[in-house]
């Protein structure tokens, strides 16, 4: 289905140079140092983007702060060449044939045809076991294992499982892949252009990203391996530019792994898509649905996809909103049957989003969609339309799936109209930020409620990747690159760390789906999202993270003081502490938001399931 009023939505090969933009720029590193820093590690007294951390970079530059999903604004259809093909993923299954139980024991039948079991031998370890052993007696031997928890002894509530001990000196198979070695794992990091020279200097983004790989190569088990980062400068923003950065990082580095650091508005979307072409695995700060379903294998992300937000927001809007009368719009609309509608990003699937409002019982009487690589002066124009348009059909419920730029701007429009609708908020590109929503328009935001994957932040305390950091460098990170260069190679070293010595593009994936599910709803935490990777919790094969959400809305009357003296006013307040959504979980019933009395704005602690276990180093 189109809409007549923006014929160019359905056209998602648009030229990277048209959608790149000065202000979308700012909007990259604003909202990934705020969203990337808040859903992956915690907080450190909200999710305001004030930290006490000191970036002593040498050169006068943004530190990463990672890139949603919103702001990789190229489709991978524009890339005509596919990702080598890889054999779909085994899962975690450490059998072989049977013959050797998923705990690395060896299952010995009873003699003489005896069944019972009451005499059978103790199982016992075979002579050479399955690498790489998740769950078997040698594992729990590992000396970076913590046999009580069965996971490595790091202080992260989402330490992999423990695997067996590599033998110094074994054969590990050598050169298994491209870019990888009997000795190494080449890793490329594209940064912003000049970064490369500074790479020795303490609080530069490659420094950062040098510091925060060390943790991991020797804490995990890389069997024998080390990771090897190999920097280079982006070259531009401009397709051109991105293909041929990702040519001289191939051809200079032949890397196994990838991922883009830059902070400065530098496009990533053609470089990654073009390295997973070429063969590889690239893991991003944002990658669409669609980009890894059609370079599967290759194209991985912590960060939630377009189409899970969407299933989220279907479903709340479904069991929770749409049968129930209007409550919180412009007094005109209390009580009217509720008109669904629906403003989107141009990276959002209209019909996708059709569907699951069908299947989820309501319809949507208009859906409009804007260009996010447009310039302001193009967006505001557009938006001024949108709301029109919003409200001569009636919407008194809108769907706000708009980045957190647009949102600022549409809000503004909506007032200029007169039209105040209930705003469903959807978290999209870093949206449910407080740091953000406080520039929205208060009279429209004070409207807004739904799921967001950003939980509850916890008060003038250190994130728990700052704590990691700590624990393994013995200081306190002095930059954002250092601590946000954890919640990007956390999630690919402990895919390493399962892959076994073996190591291939298919091993990793294998790797990957063999991580067990962990934080938000998978362990009752409300700090940050849940995440797990593979089959079985959606309706395809997933390689994002960010899983669940939590119901929340918009209360512009908080207030509260930092630790540094700073009055910040408005909050997310967390409906029911905080409690975390799977898709298909969302209960059946109204939700109770702009209940003081039903929510929290902020922690002051972590809570129990929250709290990372304490290691001597």
């Amino acid at each position: 289905m189109t809409d007549p009023a923006n014929p160019d939505e359905t056209a998602p090969e648009k030229s990277l140079l048209r959608r790149l933009s000065p202000y979308l720029a700012i909007a990259v590193v604003a909202a990934v140092v705020v969203v990337v820093l808040v859903v992956t590690g915690g907080g450190n007294g909200d999710d305001d983007g004030d930290d006490a951390s000191v970036d002593t970079a040498p050169p006068a530059v943004d530190e990463p702060a990672g890139d949603d999903s919103a702001d990789d604004d190229t489709d991978a259809g524009e890339v005509d060449t596919a990702a080598p093909a890889a054999d779909e993923p085994a899962g975690n299954d450490s059998t072989d044939d049977g013959d050797v139980m998923g705990d690395g024991e060896v299952d010995t039948p009873a003699a003489d045809g005896d069944t019972s079991t009451a005499d059978s031998p103790e199982p016992v370890e075979p002579a050479e076991p399955e690498f790489p052993g998740i769950g078997s007696r040698a594992a729990l031997a590992n000396p970076h294992c913590d046999p009580e928890t069965g996971k490595i002894r790091v202080p992260l509530v989402d330490a992999p499982p423990c695997v067996l001990e590599w033998p110094a000196g074994a054969d590990n198979g050598g050169n298994t892949a491209p870019g990888v070695t009997a000795d190494e794992i080449v890793m490329a990091v594209r940064v912003d252009a000049g970064q490369t020279e500074f790479v020795n200097n303490v609080g530069s983004i490659p420094r950062g990203w040098l510091d925060g790989a060390d943790i991991f190569n020797q804490n995990y088990e890389l069997w024998g391996r080390q990771v090897r980062l190999e920097f280079i400068d982006a070259s531009g923003s401009t397709e051109v530019a991105q293909r041929a950065d990702a040519t001289r990082a191939v051809n200079d580095f032949q890397p196994f792994l990838a991922t883009d650091a830059t902070t400065t508005g530098e496009g990533k979307a053609i470089f990654e898509a073009e390295m997973a072409a070429r063969g590889v695995v690239v893991w991003s700060t944002g990658v669409s649905w669609q980009e890894t379903q059609d370079q599967a294998g290759f194209r991985w992300s912590a960060l939630a996809d377009d189409r899970v937000t969407m299933l989220h927001v279907a479903e709340y809007i479904g069991k929770r909103v749409a049968d129930y009368p209007v409550r919180w719009a412009g007094d005109d609309m209390i009580g009217e049957p509720r008109r669904i509608g629906m403003i989107y990003t141009d990276r959002w699937s209209r019909d996708f989003m059709e569907d699951q409002a069908a299947q989820n019982g309501f319809e949507l009487v208009e859906a409009v969609s804007y260009d996010e690589g447009a310039e302001n002066t193009q967006r505001q124009e557009r938006a001024r339309v949108i709301a029109a348009r919003m409200k001569d059909a009636g919407v008194t419920t809108v769907i706000a799936g708009t980045d957190n730029l647009f949102t600022r701007t549409i809000t503004a429009a909506a007032t200029d109209q007169q039209w105040f609708p209930e705003w469903i908020i959807t978290g999209y590109s870093g949206q449910d930020t407080a740091f953000f929503a406080r520039g929205y328009d208060q009279e429209q935001w004070a409207r807004a409620f739904g799921p967001g994957p950003i939980g509850l932040s916890v008060a003038d305390q250190p994130t728990a990747l700052a704590v990691f950091f700590e624990w393994h460098h013995g200081r306190e990170p002095v930059s954002l690159s250092e601590r946000f260069s954890l919640s990007t190679l956390k999630w690919p070293m402990a895919c390493l760390h399962l892959a076994g010595p073996d190591l291939t593009a298919e091993s990793f994936t294998e790797g990957c789906f063999a991580l067990p599910p962990s934080l938000g709803s998978y362990c009752d935490c409300v700090t940050t999202p849940g995440a797990a990777f593979g089959d079985g919790r959606l309706p395809w094969t997933d390689y994002t993270g960010f899983d669940d959400m939590t119901e929340k809305w918009w209360d512009p009357a908080f207030e509260r003081t930092t630790a540094t003296g700073r009055v910040v006013v408005g909050e997310y307040m967390k409906v029911d502490d905080g409690r975390r959504y799977a898709v298909g979980e969302w209960p059946e019933q109204q939700p109770r938001v702009f209940d003081p009395d039903a929510a929290l704005g902020i922690l002051y602690e972590y809570p129990p399931n929250d709290t990372p276990p304490s290691y001597e180093r």
